[in-house]
This record gives structure tokens, sequence and C-alpha cells, in this order.
């Protein structure tokens, strides 16, 4: 892999599993929301936040994964512009898993899901 630090990749990995696990609490969120209290007009737009987060998730997810293996394949070295855009990548990312839970959290206090 081109000049990647393993810290770097670690944060990846790491940003990854928090990613998959943010699709799969949104997931369950929807799942029991819809066992509860079904898909009416008062409940679309919570399910439609949920499914945003979960589709936001998988976004960031897949630019990451993405970004990795463009950087695996180059040689000797990542292009300054590829290096910039993981590192704003995973900002975005960060970002986006910690709004994402605080989205969850805010649907199952409002709907007082478990």
């Amino acid at each position: 892999m081109a000049n990647l630090p393993e810290d770097t990749i670690n944060t990846v990995f790491r940003l990854q599993r928090r990613l998959l696990q943010l699709g799969h609490e949104a997931s369950a969120a929807v799942f029991v929301m819809l066992e509860q209290f079904g898909e009416t007009e008062e409940t679309i737009p919570e399910l439609e936040e949920l499914d945003n987060v979960r589709e936001r998730a998988i976004g960031y997810s897949s630019r990451l994964y993405r970004l990795l293996w463009q950087i695996a394949e180059s040689q000797p070295v990542a292009t300054a512009a590829t290096m910039n855009l993981l590192a704003r990548s995973i900002a975005e990312a960060e970002a986006g898993v910690d709004a994402g839970y605080a989205s969850i959290q805010d649907v199952k206090r409002n709907w007082n899901l478990s």
C-alpha cells in the first residue's frame, strides 16, 4: 500500500466498524417502529430519517473502502489529492456517525423505543 500510515488504516477500519453498527442500529429502530406503530402518516418521516441514516452510513463506508483500494493500487506513492480526499472522507464519516447516532436516539426518544 502506498505510503499510508498504520494509524490511518486503523482509523478507517474502526470507522468501518462504527458505520456498520450505525446501519444495524438504524435498521433495528425501523423494525421496532414498524412492529409497534406500523407505517402511518406520523411514522413515515421518522422511518425515512432512519433510512437516510442507514444510507449515509453505507455511502461513507463505500467511499472509504474505494479510497483505501485506490491508495493500495497507487505505486510508489498515492497522490496528494487522494490523500487529502481520504483525510476529508474520514472527517466526514466521523461526523456522520455522530450525527447518525444522534438522529437514532432522537427517534427512539420521541417514540419511546427501546
